[in-house]
């Protein structure tokens, strides 16, 4: 059997372990991992050259690559640096890229594992008996042929893995390509590595990234005028306050998951999980509605308030939301279509505000800067404009102001037929109707859990897989690694235990 893995950061370097592991795998298997990148294993967010004021938003605990042992990044990492955690007691993603690097390299250097040092920018399917372009009128039986920038591989594949990593950028403002406007932030010691302390720096958007590129400019730079974040609504997520109780009351595993759909014929009603979370956080003390009625205003005073008084009801329900994080996809893909549209519509923005956080140590950095005027931020951003003098015009709903440099920080285009313009793949692959989004134009549909190609086209395609935060639809809420680990550890899986 023939496979191709498009993609060697963290999910194409979970699939490639979970082929050449299982006990299914044999020794005329050939694999061929598409990367044009020459490092393997990490992918761009973990890169392990890139600056170490950079650091992980989640526990080692959750990030092990070893399936028998959660606690290998740990054990890892307290054999090779004596001191793994900064002062926000995080790790620096350089040192998780090492890692992966390491705990992959053998899988890469398999004798049976090829690396093709390219880019995909097309797949075309094919009849397995005739090796002919397929039609829908056939029954199933497809392989592969993958085109790279260089053109058409002479392979086949009986199988191929999408693992392509992050989507473009967003660019609401139609900067892309401007002289000192960085739009994609990552590897920063590269991409962020020459600019003047003279030079005035501002930021647009201020989640995981912003926080990322605050600390890396107080880390590298003594700027001499304060480094701006500008957002559409108050800047940056809710303070994460930790809980200082050890017990805590949760119901909502996996296990209770698939209880819940045999008792209700095959679906859980979304009430049932409302009712399920209420009771548990009753327990805790904590009454979801009202945290979020007192937090959702979103602004940093309100913020430095729940800091100062270590609000535990907020933390209560921050913990809550946490422990659905693995959960969530299997929860959602529980709820009927009625409820799903329920759930995305009164409650997914509730959910969301109390699962995304900043690191209760990040924000004290965060309002020590403040405070010393070293940082500002700025809500409520209009316009973005290039002036005939090369510099940026920020336009608010009451203030304007100028900058030298700007740094996009505005998440990941999530609608499939924009991204057409900005990836070849998706465009080919969205053309051929290999892909069509899961809902509202977004992500691409998959099946649950095997993350099996949908499409009109042809159906379901049982050896063509998507992985990654381009399947967040049926994945939902998916931008964790951890989450990326797993699911590309079973999807593998799945593939191989029915082979």
């Amino acid at each position: 059997m023939d496979i191709a893995i498009v993609g060697a950061g963290i999910s194409g370097s979970n699939v490639l372990k979970s082929l050449i592991t299982h006990p299914n795998f044999q020794a005329d298997d050939l694999i061929d991992v598409y990367e044009p990148r020459q490092s393997l294993g990490s992918g761009l967010p973990y890169e392990p050259t890139d600056d170490e004021s950079i650091m992980l938003n989640t526990s080692s605990d959750v990030l092990s690559v070893d399936e028998n042992n959660e606690l290998d990044f740990t054990e890892w990492l307290e054999h090779h640096f004596k001191e793994p955690t900064n002062f926000e007691q995080l790790v620096s993603r350089p040192h998780y890229g090492k890692y992966l690097v390491e705990r992959f390299s053998p899988f890469y250097t398999h004798e049976q594992v090829r690396h093709v040092q390219n880019t995909v920018v097309d797949v075309e399917v094919l009849d397995a008996a005739t090796k002919e372009p397929a039609d829908d009128t056939q029954d199933g039986n497809f392989v592969y042929r993958i085109k790279t920038e260089d053109g058409w591989q002479d392979s086949v594949y009986d199988a191929v893995f999408f693992s392509v990593g992050h989507p473009e950028y967003n660019d609401f403002y139609d900067l892309k390509g401007t002289e000192n406007y960085i739009h994609n932030p990552y590897p920063m010691k590269e991409k962020l590595a020459n600019f003047d302390n003279n030079q005035k720096i501002s930021v647009v958007g201020s989640g995981a990234t912003g926080v990322d590129l605050m600390r890396f400019f107080m880390s590298n730079y003594e700027l001499e005028q304060p480094l701006t974040f500008y957002d559409l609504k108050e800047p940056f997520y809710c303070v994460a306050i930790p809980y200082e109780k050890d017990d805590f009351t949760y119901h909502l595993t996996k296990n209770w998951v698939e209880e819940q759909k045999e008792v209700h014929g095959g679906f859980i009603p979304l009430q049932v999980i409302l009712d399920t979370i209420k009771d548990d956080l009753k327990q805790e003390n904590a009454e979801p509605m009202a945290v979020y009625n007192r937090y959702k205003s979103g602004t940093l005073d309100i913020f430095r308030k729940a800091f100062d008084m270590k609000d535990q009801e907020l933390a209560a329900v921050q913990k809550y939301a946490a422990n659905s994080v693995p959960n969530l996809p299997h929860l959602y893909n529980a709820l009927s279509g009625e409820d799903q549209q329920e759930y995305m519509k009164n409650y997914y923005q509730i959910m969301l505000f109390f699962k995304t956080k900043v690191p209760y140590y990040s924000y004290q950095w965060l309002f020590e800067l403040i405070d010393a005027g070293k940082v500002e931020t700025v809500a409520g951003l209009k316009e973005v404009n290039v002036l005939e003098n090369g510099r940026f015009q920020f336009v608010t709903e009451d203030s304007e102001a100028e900058a030298d440099i700007v740094v996009n920080a505005t998440g990941f285009i999530n609608n499939i037929e924009i991204l057409t313009k900005h990836s070849e793949l998706i465009k080919n692959l969205f053309h051929r109707r290999l892909i069509m989004p899961h809902v509202n134009g977004k992500f691409i549909l998959v099946d649950w859990p095997q993350c099996r190609v949908l499409n009109q086209q042809y159906g379901r395609m049982d050896n063509l897989f998507f992985l990654g935060l381009l399947i967040g639809g049926t994945q939902h809420e998916n931008n964790d690694a951890g989450q990326t680990i797993q699911q590309a550890q079973y999807t593998a899986k799945a593939f191989m235990d029915e082979r």
